[in-house]
């Protein structure tokens, strides 16, 4: 007698409710167990997603510079990797400064700040090291930045626009010299393929790591402090709702497809992202369900997904535009119509530029709380339920990514053989 095979899906979600449930009975707010007792044991709890993390970072970087490479190089010729190129990038900046303006109107609307008194500030919250650079870089240094001067010092720093442009370069070097790569062509596909074993392997850990890291956030979260932010975390989480229906939209008007058949099929992405809080660490996976599950061009996978991880931040976007509003409502900073046009600018420049790791986002806030002259202390209100919030939106960010991928699959038309470059 053989058992049903559990679905890995239900698996996920499974683990996710049973980490909720596990993380809510040991938080010490609840009296179960003391903080003393606990703390010994939390290293213990999230080994399992310490464990599945460290596999998939382990190749996070050689997949993305593989993948890039042979998406760019399974091209026909220049003019199609301008073509795709052109339109990924015109849709991550179009969908980003849509989701900012969505932050920013909500926020206007319900007004979440005006609910919290500013002594809530005072409160005994720890302080993020939020220190802003005193030398910020120009724009010509970013820009010039992103070329790597070192590929040992980017690999380590995990500079995800260096090893996306290197991986470009890469891929070109293979799409204009056929004969003089193959070689190292080849190695690309061995090394491609070793990766998604990798990930195969670390995806029988998922269900363990899910549990694992679900209770362990679950214990960190102040339930008190959730309770006061009550009517912050709705903006956000409404807002992060918004994005998804307009995602929707997208899908319904390029694809002609149900966008609800298509969030079902990629479901495991939105839970592992919620369980992780990190985009880049879920892209191995995100890469193996496009090609296998979605059966999307090998070539748009490769190269949407690894730049999506990389640039296209729609869910932190808004989570900044939110977090911005509702301190200036706190703080009673008044920002005028011209300040709230610069403020969407500013997030969707900003968000390009976060890194696809957990908690980065609290420190591009509190550039962005200096811009527009409110205090970044502000920023220790939001401490506590940052983590819950980064869960959501690093969900809603890997859904974007993958709703573009498969967007982008069906608009974008390669160039025919018999076609001119």
């Amino acid at each position: 007698m053989s058992f049903p095979k559990i679905a890995f899906w239900i698996q996920i979600l499974v683990s996710l409710l049973l980490g909720l449930f596990l993380g809510i009975l040991l938080n010490p707010e609840t009296g179960f167990v003391s903080t003393l007792t606990l703390k010994p044991y939390l290293p213990w709890m999230k080994l399992p997603g310490d464990i599945f993390l460290n596999l998939l970072q382990m190749i996070m970087i050689p997949l993305v510079i593989v993948s890039i490479a042979l998406g760019v190089s399974s091209l026909r010729n220049l003019n199609d990797l301008w073509s795709l190129g052109s339109k990924t990038l015109f849709y991550f900046i179009f969908t980003t400064i849509v989701s900012v303006s969505i932050g920013i109107s909500l926020t206007l609307i319900i007004k979440p700040g005006n609910h919290i008194q500013n002594q809530t500030i005072e409160k005994n919250l720890t302080i993020p090291n939020t220190k802003l650079p005193e030398n910020e870089e120009s724009i010509p240094e970013i820009i010039s930045s992103i070329i790597p001067k070192n590929l040992v010092n980017v690999w380590s720093k995990q500079q995800m626009l260096s090893i996306v442009f290197f991986g470009m370069i890469l891929g070109i070097f293979f799409l204009t010299s056929k004969e003089s790569g193959t070689a190292l062509k080849a190695f690309c596909h061995s090394l491609e393929s070793f990766c998604l074993w990798v990930v195969a392997a670390a995806m029988k850990l998922a269900p363990f790591a899910v549990l694992g890291l679900m209770s362990y956030a679950i214990v960190q979260i102040g339930f008190s402090l959730l309770l006061g932010l009550l009517s912050y975390i709705g903006t956000v989480l409404f807002g992060l709702f918004c994005i998804l229906v307009f995602y929707s939209v997208l899908i319904l008007i390029f694809t002609r497809k149900n966008p609800l058949r298509f969030l079902n099929q990629v479901r495991e992405i939105p839970i592992l992202g919620f369980s992780t809080s990190s985009s880049s660490s879920v892209l191995p996976f995100s890469l193996k369900l496009a090609k296998e599950k979605l059966k999307l061009k090998k070539t748009v996978a490769d190269f949407v997904l690894p730049l999506g991880a990389t640039v296209n931040m729609d869910g932190t976007a808004l989570y900044q535009a939110v977090a911005t509003v509702f301190l200036s409502q706190v703080y009673h900073v008044d920002l005028s119509a011209l300040d709230l046009f610069l403020l969407v600018g500013t997030v969707t420049a900003a968000s390009i530029g976060t890194a696809a790791t957990p908690g980065v986002g609290l420190v591009i806030l509190a550039s962005i709380l200096y811009t527009f002259h409110i205090p970044i202390e502000g920023i220790t209100i939001l401490f506590g339920v940052d983590r819950f919030l980064d869960m959501c939106r690093t969900s809603v960010n890997l859904t974007g990514d993958i709703s573009c991928a498969f967007i982008m699959d069906h608009i974008w038309k390669e160039t025919k053989p018999n076609e001119k470059n």
